[in-house]
């Protein structure tokens, strides 16, 4: 009988090393968990943390809280599981889709097991907060932890996957679509971005609702792991071609880790749908990703203090992108199928628990 290992890891940067060389650790699969914990790695790196949590008023006790967990059954790793300060849980397995009930599901017990030995589950394990990833993984989770979770409420989501880059496509005369930095992007475009952005949040009841300052001081916050692409149009019913142009959708990317990337919002305003505009974002990006972007890799014997991008793209060529769709979206669902995504055939969930305030994305 093969012996079942549960590692727990110092550092971000300890995990990414014990799993660098494991076959298929690195793949969409684990791109929620793996490309917070690259994030978490760079941030050390830098000793971001220490800046960014300074005089912070509504310090939480788990605010400093970094659980990094693998269960590995023999060398094979078989379950990742993170907790990086007040963020939602993750849990995820690198094993396909269809073998998760046979070689990872029969873990679960024994990972919870563990994880109510280790601080801060110990002592109060409502401190999961939230927990999110494929839902045969965290029902089985949730049916043992002690303490309750709410009812689903959010559909599930699709996990979707790409390894083969779109042809290229053309834009319609006066449509633009680029990557755009937005400590350096004129004010108007940087207060239509904010305003997409608190639009594409209207969508979703768990996230902020945010007034046009607030949002522009978010979108410059979320640059930190994220990378915004805007796309510019006419107005709708424009004749002429000199017309002026506006920011009418955007796209964001991020969870970058050495082999993928994730594409992590897309968002066209309500005037301009129905031109394949999604449909444009999304290949453009996944082609520029999976093809005509440089290599950048990253070495995890010396995290650089301060981030080397790609210039086309900031995370460099990668060997696969993902996505995750809403089931109900079919448009979105269409668009990306003829970009080439694949969908899988698992469900993804995020669950809160009860009584407790929610993890943070």
């Amino acid at each position: 009988m093969t012996a079942h290992r549960i590692v727990v890891h110092s550092t971000s940067l300890d995990l990414l090393r014990a799993i660098a060389a494991v076959p298929g650790a690195d793949a969409s699969n684990t791109n929620l968990l793996l490309g917070c914990v690259v994030d978490d790695a760079q941030d050390d790196s830098r000793s971001a943390h220490a800046e960014e949590d300074e005089g912070d008023a509504n310090e939480r006790p788990d605010q400093h809280t970094k659980l990094l967990v693998s269960v590995w059954e023999g060398n094979e790793l078989r379950l990742l599981f993170t907790k990086l300060d007040w963020s939602i849980c993750k849990l995820v397995s690198p094993v396909p889709p269809s073998q998760i009930p046979t070689l990872a599901l029969p873990l679960v017990p024994l990972l919870v097991q563990h994880l109510l030995t280790l601080a801060p589950f110990s002592t109060n394990p409502s401190l999961l907060r939230s927990i999110t990833g494929p839902i045969v993984l965290i029902d089985e989770f949730l049916s043992r932890w002690p303490h309750p979770a709410k009812p689903a409420t959010a559909p599930p989501l699709i996990p979707c996957s790409t390894r083969s880059a779109p042809p290229p496509i053309s834009f319609p005369p006066s449509h633009t679509f680029q990557r755009v930095d937005v400590h350096s992007m004129p004010q108007g475009d940087l207060a239509a971005l904010a305003n997409l952005l608190s639009d594409f949040y209207g969508n979703h009841p768990d996230s902020p609702r945010l007034e046009e300052a607030a949002a522009i001081s978010h979108v410059k916050a979320k640059q930190r792991h994220n990378t915004f692409w805007l796309y510019r149009a006419p107005s709708v019913g424009a004749d002429d071609l000199a017309a002026a142009v506006a920011p009418v959708a955007f796209l964001a990317t991020g969870r970058a880790t050495p082999r993928t990337v994730a594409i992590r919002m897309v968002y066209v305003a309500p005037s301009h749908r129905g031109q394949s505009i999604a449909q444009r974002m999304v290949s453009h990006v996944t082609r520029s990703h999976l093809l005509t972007a440089d290599p950048l890799p990253l070495n995890l014997d010396n995290l650089p203090p301060v981030e080397i991008e790609d210039g086309e793209t900031r995370w460099g060529r990668k060997v696969e992108v993902c996505l995750f769709a809403e089931p109900e979206n079919a448009a979105a669902r269409r668009a990306y199928g003829k970009v080439g995504f694949r969908e899988e055939e698992e469900r993804w969930c995020t669950r809160n628990l009860e009584g407790v305030e929610a993890g943070h994305w």
